[in-house]
């Protein structure tokens, strides 16, 4: 009697999850956005044509800092997001949207369309005390923007690379740039490490007492309203801080959730306040797009860099982990795309699409022709966004973090529905390796771990696993959670860049080709010698 009640218990879940793979595309009740039940709908038909001699549509990228995939309305959060909760309600919903585990890697990915592993940013992130950076060699998205004619502007947190003129935002593609470079600034007095950081294209600026995510969603509108040539399109990309740590918000905000509780792992209250505050930017933002007659000729695409971090509050149930691991609560982020002249309004999109995509897929909805220097990782899933094409991206995924810990790595392969996650950890003089296997299109939240009965999965993952990894740059990223004890920061991260007459145009090659085959040959799968 107990099998036939195990027997058909897994049917029932064998059933639901064929039927959550089969139903692609849903329409959502306007007012349910706690994953109703919905009927299936042929989105592709719900798409509308542009007449040929329409304009080229602006573009908005809204970037949320370690936003939990729960921590929106539209997700069932108690926090108040009804900004976020509009752009879903007059946009669609990407629900398998696929970033990286933290911070520097995201970013670059999304700049670039090539995988970070290649750009030695995926395992950390570039901190103040580092002088690394995304190579002057790769080409970012909004350089191809603006060769198609589009003015370009950045505001918020970049985490690209600071120390050398080539590596900041002006130098990559951006006509306007007003933030920070670094991460963890303070939400109130704007430095990290006691260096001040915050610049208008090189600038100093200064807003005493003034909240970031306030400056952030202030200065977007004014390039909206103010800066901009109104007789250009537009690409704006606006990468918030928050909610990333330091843990701080306004009192008013704070006090809108009296019923949470602030504890010194948890800070829930100051939490979803700051969140609150990135939603009413976002608010902002798009009502200066309303009032300058451009909202439905406008791309805006919204999206978290990673899932959000638990320990200072961040909620991504019912999905698995959150930052700095691989499970889908790490990578599978809460992202929507609004374009009221071409996308139904109030739709769900369930196929994967990765922020490496998000630079051809922009490409081809606006119309530009790209320029790329090198073959990049990132694929047009302009169709699968219409609700053509396959669900799944064929091409595998790759999730990897050495974040916080020294020599300890989490990974993730995701390849269709099988997802590998292993976590490695080299200890003094021994390595432990845990490996699991989930099917995430039936198993979503990663509850079973079927590694054993499918081990040729596991096999084939591991391999894919190990030939990405093998493209790491021998000089890339590691963690370095604190600073060299000789560093020291600067009064002022906008006045420490080298300019670039000062610095030579060509990466040091390093040894010459006989070295540099030996050392190869002895480093083998654990990364390469020349960069590309």
């Amino acid at each position: 009697m107990m099998v036939k009640k195990l027997l058909a218990i897994l049917a029932v879940i064998l059933i639901a999850g064929f039927v959550f793979v089969k139903v692609k595309f849903r329409k959502v009740a306007s007012s349910d956005f706690d994953f109703p039940t919905a009927q299936t709908v042929n989105l592709a038909s719900l798409v509308k044509e542009r007449p040929a001699d329409a304009p080229p549509p602006n573009i908005v990228i809204l970037l949320a800092d370690d936003l939990g995939w729960a921590d929106v309305g539209y997700h069932g959060s108690d926090i108040q997001t009804p900004n976020i909760d509009r752009l879903a309600k007059e946009g669609m919903r990407l629900e398998r949207f696929y970033a990286t585990p933290f911070c520097t890697p995201t970013r670059a990915a999304l700049m670039t369309g090539r995988d970070p592993i290649k750009l030695g940013a995926a395992h950390a992130v570039f901190m103040a005390w580092d002088n690394g950076g995304i190579s002057p060699t790769e080409r970012f998205m909004p350089e191809d923007f603006r060769e198609a004619g589009y003015e370009t502007a950045m505001i918020g947190k970049w985490h690209l690379g600071h120390t050398i003129e080539q590596h900041t935002p002006n130098a990559r593609g951006f006509d306007h740039f007003y933030g920070h470079f670094n991460t963890d600034v303070l939400y109130f007095d704007h430095t990290f490490a006691g260096g001040h950081d915050f610049q208008e294209n090189g600038k100093t600026v200064s807003h005493a007492g003034e909240y970031a995510t306030d400056v952030h969603g202030n200065q977007a509108t004014r390039f909206i309203k103010e800066i901009r040539d109104p007789n250009k399109p537009f690409f704006l990309y606006v990468p918030f801080l928050a909610p990333h740590s330091p843990i701080e918000a306004k009192p008013e905000d704070i006090a809108k959730y009296p019923n949470r509780i602030d504890t010194p792992r948890a800070p829930m209250k100051t939490y979803a306040a700051m969140v609150d505050s990135l939603d009413q930017a976002i608010g902002r933002i798009l009502d200066s797009l309303d009032e300058q007659g451009v909202a439905d000729n406008t791309i805006v695409l919204f999206f978290s860099d990673n899932g959000g971090f638990r320990n200072f509050g961040g909620v991504n149930t019912p999905l698995r982990g959150g930052k700095l691991e691989a499970y889908e609560g790490g990578v599978r982020v809460t992202s929507v795309m609004r374009w009221p002249d071409v996308l139904p309004a109030n739709t769900v999109n369930e196929n994967v699409l990765s922020v490496m995509d998000v630079y051809p897929t922009l490409m081809k909805a606006a119309g530009v022709t790209p320029n790329y220097k090198k073959q990049i990782d990132g694929l047009d899933r302009w169709d699968a966004v219409k609700g053509k094409g396959d669900k799944d991206r064929g091409q595998p995924l790759i999730f990897t973090s050495n974040v916080p810990i020294y020599n300890k790595f989490k990974y993730g392969v995701l390849d269709g529905p099988w997802k590998l996650v292993q976590e490695v950890d080299h200890q003094r003089r021994v390595t432990e390796v845990k490996t699991e296997l989930f099917n995430v299109w039936m198993d979503p939240n990663e509850t079973a771990d079927i590694s054993s009965e499918n081990p040729a999965q596991v096999e084939r993952l591991t391999n894919i696993l190990d030939k990405r990894l093998a493209l790491h740059p021998i000089g890339g990223q590691y963690v370095k959670i604190q600073p060299h004890p000789g560093w020291r920061a600067p009064h002022d991260y906008a006045d420490v860049v080298i300019p670039a007459d000062q610095v030579k145009e060509d990466m040091w090659t390093g040894f010459g080709p006989l070295a540099t085959t030996v050392l190869q040959k002895t480093h083998g799968e654990k990364g390469r010698i020349k960069y590309d």
